[in-house]
């Protein structure tokens, strides 16, 4: 199981003394990309759902459940938050309503991530 005592380890076994400097220098410039990236994506994308599903967004919303969904993922060592727009897409035009169909597709992607397809 994925939650389970030793989740966190990674966090005990890192030595500071271990890191290639020169690889994380390296890396720098793909590093502030991707965070160019993980700013703009939002502001492009839910507007262009909006614009989808005739819905008006509410972009300060949409940025503060992003930021938090955000930090909370990397507390725990996951990857970043991203809409993807298609998924959203087929969610909205096939009638997903209500939180029930949410948690459903929520559910379907964690067993999916933790068992495989």
């Amino acid at each position: 199981s994925v939650f389970n005592k030793d989740l966190l380890d990674i966090f005990t076994i890192i030595n500071i003394g271990t890191i290639s400097w020169k690889a994380v220098v390296k890396a720098i410039p793909t590093m502030v990309s991707l965070t160019a990236f993980s700013l703009i994506h939002v502001p492009i994308n839910i507007p262009a759902f909006a614009i989808s599903t005739n819905v008006e967004p509410d972009m300060n919303a949409e940025l503060i459940a992003h930021g938090y969904s955000n930090a909370v993922s990397g507390i725990f060592g996951g990857l970043q938050n991203y809409m993807a727009y298609s998924n959203s897409v087929i969610y909205s035009k096939s009638n997903g309503k209500g939180k029930a169909s949410s948690l459903g597709i929520v559910s379907v992607s964690a067993v999916i991530f933790v068992y495989g397809p």
